[in-house]
């Protein structure tokens, strides 16, 4: 995708329904405490700074930014008044516009591979250990130099919504994600992590590495009245209850509906507008 385009939006339905029936349910898991336990209010910027953007951002108990656009002094300036900063991280997906994994390891279906032609992005073969490597030297490039207090995983729902069909694949797909995420917390175990959809990934496999996962298109309209919905919703309270871990929702409708929905499920929320263009304060 461009590197100026809204993030996307996953649809995760049949996926999470098919994972959904393979869960068995897991210990608990031991965390420290959660980065995110405190956060009431967040924002999504991926647009380039400037000073008074950075302002703005200090506003906000928590920031999501595209990393390659900031230096450490930046990011450090960011945290002066204590907004934690996560930094973007494309997982399942090589854009074009990222010279450096274009010419790397990809995911092939029927011998092709498998373009996302609105974002010009191309799905990875998370069960690569070479592209596993190549993707923690980016974390480490971009968010632990830098030092961000976290990183945002972006299309972890891809497992989901490509490979539910094949049992095997979904297992090795999700296998990988789940051995990056290790790699990621070993190495940096003070890391906070956040990812995107993927809901049956995360309760099956990447659960313990985790701090909060987000739901994009959390409009109450849909949200309150779509049963697929609504057991995501208690599934997503089950998992912060046994393993803590923090759902973050973002809507582009009914702001003070969809706010208060989020809230009274115990969400984070942040309203975007109509569009979607997170760039716009």
């Amino acid at each position: 995708m461009g590197i100026f385009s809204v993030k996307r939006i996953v649809s995760i339905c049949c996926a999470c329904i098919i994972g959904a029936a393979l869960w068995t349910p897991q210990p608990a898991v031991a965390k420290s405490s959660n980065p995110l336990e405190h956060i009431e209010s967040y924002k999504i910027y991926y647009d380039m700074p400037s000073k008074s953007k950075i302002k703005k951002m200090q506003q906000y108990d928590l920031v999501i930014i595209e990393p390659v656009y900031y230096t450490a002094a930046q990011i450090k300036e960011l945290q002066k008044f204590g907004t934690k900063v996560y930094g973007y991280i494309n997982t399942m997906e090589a854009d074009n516009w990222n010279v450096d994994f274009i010419k790397q390891i990809f995911f092939h279906r029927n011998g092709q591979r498998v373009h996302y032609a609105e974002w010009d992005s191309y799905l990875v073969d998370m069960t690569s250990t070479h592209y596993r490597e190549l993707l923690t030297r980016e974390v480490e490039k971009q968010i632990v130099a830098k030092g961000l207090d976290g990183a945002f995983l972006d299309t972890v729902g891809n497992i989901d919504n490509e490979h539910s069909e094949q049992p095997n694949i979904l297992k090795a797909q999700r296998d990988g994600m789940s051995q990056f995420m290790k790699t990621i917390k070993a190495n940096h175990p003070t890391l906070s992590l956040i990812q995107n959809w993927g809901f049956a990934t995360l309760k099956t496999y990447t659960y313990p590495y985790v701090d909060g996962v987000m739901w994009e298109s959390f409009n109450y309209t849909t949200i309150s009245k779509d049963q697929w919905s609504k057991d995501r919703i208690q599934e997503l309270r089950d998992l912060d209850a046994r393993y803590g871990i923090k759902a973050l929702t973002v809507s582009s409708k009914q702001r003070p509906k969809s706010a208060a929905y989020a809230e009274q499920n115990g969400f984070i929320h942040f309203h975007s507008n109509a569009t979607l263009d997170y760039n716009k304060f």
